[in-house]
């Protein structure tokens, strides 16, 4: 990637408050919804699944898959966006223990 886009992409970031890996997540979501035409995108992220001490010292392949659900309709700005995915981002990080059968039944 071009450095000065990357600069602009942390820079937007940090004035939004969310990650890095939170604003290209609603990029994602915003080329997925331009492309679909659908307003509820979802997409799954690995994530290293090692919330517990008991497994921080094992080796192994613990990946557990979380999935983003964003809703883009009423057309948010990006800012809105963001917003939205953060919540999103850091609920399911919060809740990663749960089966995906139950959580996705929260929707």
């Amino acid at each position: 990637m071009e450095p000065l886009l990357v600069e602009g992409l942390r820079s937007l970031s940090q004035r939004e408050g969310v990650t890095l890996y939170m604003t290209m997540l609603s990029a994602f979501k915003v080329l997925l919804h331009r492309y679909s035409g659908q307003e509820d995108i979802s997409v799954g992220s690995p994530v290293a699944n090692r919330g517990r001490k008991e497994v921080e010292g094992l080796v192994g392949f613990f990946v557990n898959t979380l999935v983003m659900r964003s809703d883009l309709s009423g057309n948010p700005t990006f800012g809105e966006l963001l917003e939205r995915v953060k919540g999103t981002v850091l609920s399911a990080y919060e809740h990663q223990d749960i089966p995906l059968n139950r959580w996705w039944m929260r929707w």
